[in-house]
């Protein structure tokens, strides 16, 4: 990537991945155990609507911990991205899901400590690219605490080069080969698994210098540290440490949003610091234009909203945010604050982007004082006032209410036309019962839909109050703003309401040498076929093990496979289906199978295309092929002619769905997919 290297005050260089005036919004797509919400394939499920707010996303650690419910912070395996949220195979298709939307995807990237497979300093040894990544005692720093541990071989590297961390080995950065394991690693999460940028867990415990060196190397798009301190100096210093080569999260005005508003009291004074004594500028990094390019805003992250914790946010969340979206900086939103605000979120994002703020927008503080803040921020496309407290303020003639609530409120004035935003919740898919959806859109703008497969306009159907869908459905919408004459993109959004199934027939074709197979499986914290290690099942003559899952009220469900050996057990990683679903083992990692998803043998009762009156064109194609269907069809997967899935994310279009193979190898594929009423269906293209 070409770096973009500026000079100002200070001699400061200035580099790519940190942007210049970025006018992202991140979402925290997580929370401390949040195994369910965070699930690749749920965050999958909701990946448009997401998008439709959200331009990048940060996902928790994905490395194989070797442990079914780790967050992923003591990580093993760097190259193995089975997780406690999913597969690899998963975690791709959502990396993809999103990319697709344009929405830039995050890695947690935890490289400051590593934990060993079996024991304190026995790092697996990995292979990418035809390179073999390994460490051992020789690059943990001599400093970590395995040092004084009886019976554990010394740790040989360089002392620490920052702060020790007691929960793994701190890795000795000043070793090349700690160095060039980190910059494979990051490679393979960027070229394969498709993260477009990074969030450097512990930046505190290693020196800031070695977050340049990564990033020059891996050349993406967004890098932020989590450098956990309220000290403005020692958080400016830790972004000029690293070439001003990354932003960081923002935990001066962390604080400042904690000292400002609490539960049932403010002192917004806290809000507010002097830009070189003089000047009242909001708090926090993005206080002061040297540092504002390079701040993450945030009310709560992972850690700090664990019940419990002294830093936690217990102030008016809505206000909060709207403190954020009204600021300098790149605002991130935590998982479970947007699943509890979607729509009131979702609005003060939408005036942000309507006047199109960045992260070093001018601001000026208009008013502050116990109760009340007003600030006036400037964007590419016009102002927007901010109001946060319980005080009285009226805004100026020419703006215009985005959005309001309890003591806070958004205004804008454009100056330019932006297109306006659009947000349809929830996104199509395949449900089990009737969904009643809700759209909403940027102030100033008419929302207009479609359900005959048409292309809304301002003179379609306008929307004024929630649809209730409660069978196949193709909707289709769009958002106007008629003093601009300016659309959104078009939203589509197919609706699949089908019967859940009440069995589940899952097939698995073993590893050589299990001579028996059984299955264990679950929902929740209820099992399915009895404890572990479950059910045995049939061995049909096609190879595979059979076993027909019942008694579930919700998908989808657990699925481990396992040889039902009393001891010495082997097992493959967790797997979900939400239907009929074939499996063939792969490797073993981790003390682990993993398992790749497979077209199913007819015998499971894959159904044929026709049925459900499905076409492909063109057919052949060279790359790009659209799937067309008389109604709603969904779960779209595509499988190659050895009968592997791959990992490819259909986009919906107004017509159907289109399936871009341009990276993959000339031959047939097999695309297959669920009609409304839970049939399956299938279409063969050819790729050449």
């Amino acid at each position: 990537m070409l770096l973009l290297i500026l000079i100002f005050s200070g001699s400061i260089t200035v580099r790519a991945q940190a942007p210049a005036q970025c006018r992202d919004v991140m979402l925290q797509a997580f929370y401390w155990d949040s195994y369910t919400d965070s699930r690749w394939t749920n965050l999958q499920a909701h990946s448009g609507e997401i998008a439709s707010a959200f331009s990048l996303v940060w996902l928790p650690p994905s490395g194989n911990c070797q442990n079914s419910f780790s967050m992923g912070y003591l990580p093993i395996w760097w190259f193995d991205q089975n997780s406690a949220f999913g597969t690899q195979q998963e975690l791709i298709g959502l990396v993809s899901a999103f990319n697709g939307y344009g929405t830039k995807v995050i890695a947690d990237v935890v490289v400051n400590h590593r934990n060993g497979a079996t024991s304190w300093t026995d790092f697996p040894t990995e292979t990418y690219n035809g390179i073999t990544y390994s460490m051992g005692p020789a690059q943990i720093c001599s400093t970590d605490e395995v040092a004084n541990e009886p019976g554990q071989p010394d740790p040989t590297g360089a002392p620490d080069t920052g702060e020790d961390f007691n929960g793994g080995r701190d890795l000795d950065h000043t070793s090349v080969i700690v160095r060039n394991n980190i910059k494979g690693y990051l490679d393979f999460l960027k070229d394969e698994i498709g993260y477009s940028g990074w969030r450097y867990d512990f930046t505190k415990g290693f020196s800031p210098n070695f977050v340049n060196e990564y990033n020059v190397s891996a050349g993406a798009y967004f890098s932020v540290g989590e450098y956990f301190d309220g000290s403005y100096d020692l958080c400016k210093a830790w972004v000029n440490g690293c070439s001003n080569n990354s932003t960081t999260f923002d935990f001066p005005l962390k604080f400042r949003l904690n000292a400002a508003m609490w539960n049932g009291g403010m002192n917004l004074n806290e809000l507010v610091w002097l830009m070189n004594g003089t000047t009242p500028q909001p708090a926090g990094l993005i206080h002061h234009p040297d540092t504002k390019r390079y701040a993450v805003t945030f009310v709560d992250n992972h850690d700090t909203y664990i019940t419990g914790n002294p830093n936690r946010f217990n102030g008016n969340v809505l206000a909060a945010y709207a403190f954020l979206m009204g600021s300098p900086g790149v605002p991130c939103v935590l998982l479970d604050h947007w699943n509890s605000n979607r729509t009131a979120i979702f609005q003060m994002i939408a005036a942000r982007r309507a006047v199109q703020l960045h992260s070093e927008c001018n601001v000026t503080v208009n008013q502050y004082s116990a109760n009340l803040y007003v600030a006036t921020a400037t964007g590419f496309t016009g102002t927007l006032i901010v109001k946060v407290g319980s005080g009285s303020y009226n805004a100026p003639a020419g703006y215009t209410l985005a959005t309001s609530g309890n003591d806070y409120a958004i205004w804008i004035k454009q100056t330019s036309a932006s297109a306006p935003a659009l947000m349809v919740t929830p996104g199509g898919g395949t449900y089990y019962t009737p969904q009643t959806v809700t759209m909403s859109s940027t102030v100033g703008s008419g929302i207009f839909y479609t359900t005959d497969n048409s292309t809304p306009t301002n003179a379609s159907t306008p929307y004024t109050q929630p649809i209730v869908i409660n069978s196949n459905t193709t909707l289709k919408a769009v958002a106007y703003n008629a003093a601009w004459q300016v659309y959104s993109p078009v939203s589509t959004n197919n609706y699949v309401v089908s019967t859940m199934p009440s069995t589940i027939k899952v097939r698995f074709k073993a590893p050589t040498g299990w001579n028996a197979c059984k299955v264990y499986s679950w929902v929740g914290s209820t099992p399915l076929c009895g404890a572990w290690p479950g059910t045995a099942m049939t061995l049909e003559n096609d190879g595979f093990y059979t076993y027909t899952v019942s008694g579930f009220s919700s998908v989808p469900i657990g699925i481990v496979f396992n040889n039902g050996a009393t001891s010495g057990t082997q097992q493959t990683i967790d797997l979900f289906a939400s239907d009929n679903k074939c499996w063939e083992a792969g490797a073993l990692v981790a003390g682990k199978y993993n398992a790749s998803e497979v077209t199913c043998p007819t015998s499971v009762g894959v159904g044929t295309a026709e049925s459900v009156q499905c076409s492909a064109f063109p057919n052949p194609t060279t790359g790009k092929v659209l799937i067309e269907s008389a109604q709603p069809v969904s779960d779209l997967k595509v499988y190659n002619a050895m009968g592997k899935l791959i990992t490819i994310t259909p986009t919906q279009t107004g017509s159907g769905w289109l399936l871009n193979l341009e990276q993959y190898p000339d031959g047939v594929y097999l695309v297959s997919f669920k009609d409304g009423d839970g049939s399956s269906g299938k279409v063969k293209v050819i790729k050449n």
